[in-house]
């Protein structure tokens, strides 16, 4: 018997060779970007033919990766947004305008088999959807957050663990990690059994135009004496977008329900780990100084994708991925995600990033997304917290 992805292999022979060369990619195209992992080689029939998936959005940072990868699968896709963002891409799949928050016209009286949504943050958003596509679609895939749990202190931080603010009425769950519980909600009430759920933590990768993690390339490509939070033992999880990419499009082709965590890698890794490939891909000359969290904290000073490793932030790079694991994911070298990432970056050029020059942490807490500082002040920042941190010891 042909197997979903036994077909769905050979097919993509052919349009991947059109779908990976896409340019025009937000920063331009590189060699490397286009390298995506295969999930593991689960599989159920499928009549000999791809899959018809909807894809809402399709066309920010997470949404390209999926698209190519879904295209070189041998899929017909179909993107439905407000045609506002990176329209040049894609100019072979069928383009559909609209407004999820209000406008779902363009869906209307239409069929797919799996519908993946990226862009939806809030239950009306989500609702709206859920409502109108639950008829017309076998399966309804929801991107979702690690940002949903209730706090990261259980001994397990697995799918399991406790999601939703403590001691806050719904009606007043408005920010991010609640709205995207309440939005959960409302796919599992349309879909049951049909529904999808994965739940990333930072998603990094060419395309990342924050500096959750594309600050420590740049700024260990810069070389010189690096200030680092915490220790080189501290856990670190994150997920590059094109291993999301693969995975979720296998779970797609598999036919998976359920909710599932979304973090990598596979292998445990550590900020020492992390820091150090950064160092090795780049050939620099920068030099760690790993300073103790508190005093640092104490500086109203935090650095990017590193998280304490007690209190209720103490899980939030010890969550568990077995459930991932067993429906295939699987990560690409940790050389290669930041290899193609500080690519990407450096191809931008210094007036297309973000904030001009985005070695743009430290940050004050609670900032992230907010205003970056230039390169200098950073480094004048660094110097003299470590000439702080040498003077108390």
């Amino acid at each position: 018997m042909t197997t979903r992805r036994e077909f769905i292999g050979r097919a993509g022979t052919v349009a991947g060779a059109a779908a990976l060369g896409v340019a025009g990619y937000p920063g331009g195209a590189g060699a490397g970007w286009h390298d995506l992992a295969e999930p593991g080689a689960r599989g159920r029939s499928l009549n000999q033919q791809g899959l018809r998936i909807l894809i809402l959005g399709g066309t920010g940072f997470i949404g390209p990766h999926v698209v190519r990868h879904a295209l070189a699968r041998g899929h017909e896709i179909t993107l439905f947004n407000r045609g506002r963002t990176n329209t040049h891409l894609f100019p072979e799949v069928e383009k559909l305008v609209g407004d999820r928050n209000s406008d779902l016209t363009a869906l209307e009286g239409r069929r797919w088999d799996a519908v993946l949504d990226n862009s939806g943050y809030t239950p009306h958003q989500v609702g709206l959807s859920v409502g109108l596509l639950k008829d017309a679609t076998d399966q309804y895939l929801f991107t979702s957050t690690r940002a949903v749990y209730t706090d990261f202190t259980a001994a397990v931080m697995d799918e399991d663990a406790p999601i939703g603010p403590r001691g806050l009425p719904e009606s007043e769950w408005t920010a991010y990690g609640p709205a995207k519980v309440l939005a959960e909600r409302a796919v599992e009430e349309g879909f049951g059994a049909r529904t999808l759920i994965v739940r990333p933590p930072v998603i990094v990768g060419p395309g990342d135009r924050s500096d959750r993690f594309t600050y420590w390339p740049d700024r260990i490509d810069a070389g010189g004496e690096v200030l680092v939070q915490g220790d080189p033992t501290d856990p670190v999880q994150f997920i590059d977008a094109r291993d999301l990419a693969s995975w979720v499009v296998g779970m797609l082709e598999d036919g998976v329900g359920g909710v599932f965590n979304g973090a990598g890698p596979v292998d445990p890794l550590t900020m020492g780990t992390l820091l150090e490939t950064c160092r090795q891909v780049g050939g620099g000359d920068a030099t760690f100084h790993w300073i103790d969290a508190e005093f640092i904290e104490e500086q109203k000073i935090f650095f990017p994708i590193w998280s304490p490793t007690a209190g209720d932030f103490g899980g939030a790079h010890r969550i568990d991925i077995s459930r991932a694991i067993a429906t295939g994911y699987r990560n690409r070298p940790l050389a290669d995600t930041v290899r193609d990432t500080l690519e990407w970056w450096k191809g931008l050029g210094e007036e297309n990033r973000p904030g001009g020059a985005l070695r743009a942490g430290p940050r004050k807490p609670g900032a992230m997304g907010g205003e970056a500082i230039s390169t200098d002040v950073m480094l004048e920042m660094e110097r003299e917290l470590l000439e702080a941190w040498a003077a108390r010891a």
